[in-house]
């Protein structure tokens, strides 16, 4: 090969080369711009997401100066970007009570420590207030000028939920004082309503309410004749003031009737039915009402749903089973009851040789524990009375309370409960 030739060659190659190194550079070329590119689009990016977060961020230098403010925190409060400078410093927007505190976070954050949701209270432009909670931490690089981040969260609706809540549980609270005065006087009107204890020597009577009032009642009914007395008892069904209204209403009806309703039970119970009707809204009412004579030892009675009585000898204690069983007063009307051959019927006993009769409400049927799983009235009831059978009605009274109470131990009530016994042996 000649000398030309290898000139030739080698000019080749060289420029061969030359192309390789010249497309290579091209290919970075075009890869740094697609990467600038990329980093651009990524700043857009964060830029938006930076001003249009719902998140309010301000940027602060070591002094507390406001460097940037993102366009959420600056809607927030109403100004400019350039309006918003003029503060200078961060805590020119804060309430002047709050910038000790302010300070103090602000020395802890350029410590390198960090702040989470601190409370506080902006100014904005149209002079109203903001609330948010505060957190700050550094966001430079070690070794670059400190610049540190606040992020700010707008709890100024929380906060006015907040106070709202406050309001109405302040008012809530003065109402539910309200209603224990009233609830407080209601029991007492109700308790007035009652015969007092002790009213005759020869009964006893127990009244446990499930609330301040309840929907439990009875009271001695008396006579011309001083041998005879009536014993009325009665459960209205639920409990509370509406239940209390009620035996208000049974009190009022019941003494304003004549001597000869208070004498038959059953057109008592028909008269009473019809007035409970009209106001009971609803609410049933279960009722005895029984007349007793001492002198013949005969007891006329009239039954409207209620539990039997117990009748107690010198050797037995049975529950008295009526023969006519009857509804609830309030129910039907006793025209309607009439025409259903329903209405209220007499029945009269022999209470010669009893030496007791225990009227009482369900409440004492109901009570149960909870622990135990059983009803004081079905297991143990019966047992008790047999066993105190001959004991006066005030010590059996104390002992079915006393009994009651062990049984429930850690359970409630789950009704009013109410007692009455009579002695049919004492001297009235």
């Amino acid at each position: 090969m000649s000398d030309f030739q290898k000139f030739l060659y080698w000019r080749d190659m060289a420029l061969e080369g030359n192309e390789q190194i010249l497309g290579e550079n091209l290919a970075l070329q075009k890869e740094i711009e697609q990467l600038k590119y990329q980093i651009l689009i990524q700043n857009v990016l964060l830029d938006d997401f930076f001003n249009n977060s719902p998140t309010g961020y301000v940027n602060l230098d070591e002094k507390g100066h406001i460097l940037k403010a993102n366009v959420t925190f600056l809607d927030w409060l109403g100004f400019t970007r350039k309006e918003l400078l003029q503060f200078s410093e961060f805590q020119n927007l804060l309430l002047k009570s709050q910038t000790a505190q302010f300070e103090k976070d602000f020395s802890w954050i350029k410590a390198g420590g960090q702040t989470n949701n601190q409370e506080f209270t902006l100014h904005k432009k149209d002079g109203n207030s903001l609330d948010v909670y505060l957190s700050g931490k550094i966001v430079s690089p070690p070794g670059e000028a400190i610049l540190i981040r606040l992020t700010i969260v707008d709890v100024t609706e929380k906060k006015r939920t907040e106070k709202d809540l406050a309001k109405k549980s302040k008012e809530i609270l003065q109402q539910n004082l309200l209603m224990k005065k009233d609830l407080t006087l209601a029991a007492g009107i109700q308790n007035a309503l009652l015969p007092p204890g002790r009213a005759k020597k020869y009964i006893s009577t127990l009244y446990l309410p499930l609330e301040k009032v309840g929907g439990d009642f009875f009271d001695f009914l008396s006579f011309t004749n001083p041998n005879k007395i009536g014993i009325f008892i009665s459960d209205v069904a639920g409990h509370g003031v509406a239940s209390a209204f009620i035996t208000a209403i049974i009190k009022s009806t019941i003494h304003q009737m004549p001597e000869e309703v208070m004498d038959n039970p059953s057109e008592l119970l028909s008269l009473l039915n019809d007035v409970i009707l009209t106001y009971s809204d609803g609410r049933f009412v279960t009722a005895l009402y029984a007349v007793i004579d001492f002198e013949t030892g005969d007891m006329v009675c009239s039954h409207a749903g209620h539990p039997y009585p117990y009748v107690f000898n010198m050797d037995t204690v049975k529950e008295l089973k009526l023969k006519h069983k009857r509804k609830p007063l309030g129910i039907l009307s006793s025209e309607v009851l009439s025409s259903k051959q329903a209405h209220y019927i007499n029945e009269e006993i022999s209470l010669r040789g009893a030496s007791r009769i225990l009227f009482f409400t369900d409440g004492l049927l109901e009570a149960c524990s909870e622990k135990r799983g059983l009803k004081f009235y079905e297991e143990l009831l019966h047992d008790f009375l047999m066993k105190h059978r001959t004991e006066d009605s005030e010590s059996l009274i104390a002992g079915i309370f006393s009994d009651l109470m062990e049984f429930l131990q850690d359970s409630d009530l789950n009704d009013d409960v109410c007692l009455v016994s009579v002695d049919l042996t004492v001297n009235r």
